[in-house]
């Protein structure tokens, strides 16, 4: 059995045309998921149209809930999966999101009472979290068996520098289809729209993950599920470094669950309806994502991926504080915070990957991926303690995950590499 620290067993077999390749690949897939952002990224969207519907703050929530508990998938289909099908899991998890956001548009457009229409946006939080974190996971295990490790650190700089001004281009769309000035669709036709806008970009995402150009790698025997899982965790937990980084990812996560209130807190910083807004933000969030893409793609090959990782739980802490005290349309700059912060999704896998050999890596990441369903209570939570205590209340349990978040990460011990000590 290949462990975590095996040697890497093929990085002699990429070579810089495969880089370029495969780097490319990931930069347009980011682009289109990007342009899909409004209606792929849980949260601000989605607890906007759940509250145009009337319902509570701890049912705004329960998408992002559901999409959390339901990135457990990558550690079933990791045991599953031959490495010789990697890519074609990529092309499936796709293919699976195009479909549920095809329900939703359905149940948007078509006359469907109030309960269908709340429990389609719950089963795309759910369903979409199967399918893209399983998608997340498995490119970046192409990007491991098909880039060099400095060159996929340049690959994520430059994606994650140049493509949320995509996700720019995508909220503004939506901000003009959802705003106040706009009465060329009626409620919740608007938001159908969105949906619609959505589908072709991820299709797209499917059709040209085919084309990625993987080194060899052997397929392992499959061992029996719970031996498989038994085996990843001992291995996984051998290593200080990598438990550390698990708990603070997971507490990464139980911060990022913040966002559908941020959204929703607009109605007091503001004194504005949250829809009226959703694009705006989303905008500030994927533009500012741009700024951090650069900004954490330079600490990486400067520092090392532990200072990046250790950023975006700062940013994302920051966020609560800057839209807890700062009132106004300044509040707005949240969300600007919030989206560089977004990146600890991209950060700390691949902090967990560089600690990995290429046959131990889908196995690692997966199993890092179990941090998001593991945090899908913190959503919920946050609505619960909006809708009990008030929106102070969620604001000190998502800056006290993020404080600790930081604290985990300086304990980690990382050569200038990206290799732990421990």
């Amino acid at each position: 059995m290949t462990t975590s620290a095996d040697p890497e067993p093929v990085a002699t077999e990429i070579t810089e045309a495969m880089t370029r390749r495969n780097g490319g690949i990931y930069l347009i897939s980011y682009m289109l998921i990007y342009l899909a952002a409004p209606a792929i990224y849980i949260g601000i969207v989605q607890a906007a149209l759940i509250d145009q519907l009337e319902a509570s703050a701890t049912m705004a929530n329960l998408p992002f809930s559901a999409y959390k508990f339901g990135s457990f998938a990558p550690i079933v289909v990791s045991w599953l999966v031959p490495h010789r099908w990697e890519k074609q899991v990529i092309v499936w998890a796709n293919v699976m999101t195009a479909s549920v956001l095809t329900l939703v548009f359905l149940t948007l457009i078509l006359p469907a009472p109030t309960s269908i229409r709340i429990g389609a946006l719950i089963l795309q939080g759910l369903f979409q979290g199967l399918s893209g974190s399983t998608s997340m996971i498995f490119q970046l295990q192409c990007l491991t068996r098909g880039t060099t490790k400095e060159g996929r650190i340049r690959v994520l700089k430059k994606t994650f520098t140049l493509t949320p001004i995509a996700a720019v281009v995508g909220s503004l769309g939506a901000q003009w289809l959802l705003g106040p000035q706009f009465t060329g669709l009626d409620f919740p036709y608007d938001f159908a729209a969105v949906y619609l806008m959505a589908i072709p970009c991820i299709a797209g995402v499917a059709l040209i993950s085919r084309r990625y150009d993987l080194a060899p790698l052997a397929d392992e025997p499959r061992r029996p599920f719970f031996g498989h899982l038994i085996g990843t965790v001992k291995d996984f937990a051998a290593s200080r470094s990598l438990t550390l980084a698990w708990f603070a990812y997971w507490l990464w996560y139980c911060t990022l669950a913040i966002k559908p209130n941020l959204s929703l807190y607009a109605r007091e910083a503001m004194n504005v309806d949250p829809q009226d807004y959703s694009g705006v933000m989303m905008a500030l969030s994927f533009g500012c994502k741009a700024i951090g893409g650069f900004g954490l793609g330079w600490l990486a090959l400067r520092y090392g991926l532990r200072a990046s990782a250790f950023t975006t739980s700062a940013l994302l802490g920051i966020s609560v504080v800057w839209a807890w005290g700062v009132p106004g349309f300044a509040y707005l700059a949240a969300f600007g915070f919030q989206g560089a912060g977004e990146l600890g999704g991209t950060y700390f896998p691949n902090f967990v990957a560089v600690l990995s050999s290429a046959g131990a890596g889908t196995r690692n990441l997966a199993l890092m991926q179990l941090a998001t369903p593991a945090a899908s209570w913190a959503a919920a939570a946050h609505g619960g303690l909006v809708d009990a205590w008030g929106f102070p209340a969620s604001f000190i349990f998502g800056l006290a995950a993020a404080v600790v978040s930081m604290g985990l990460v300086l304990l980690i011990h990382e050569r200038a590499g990206g290799k732990s000590k421990a």
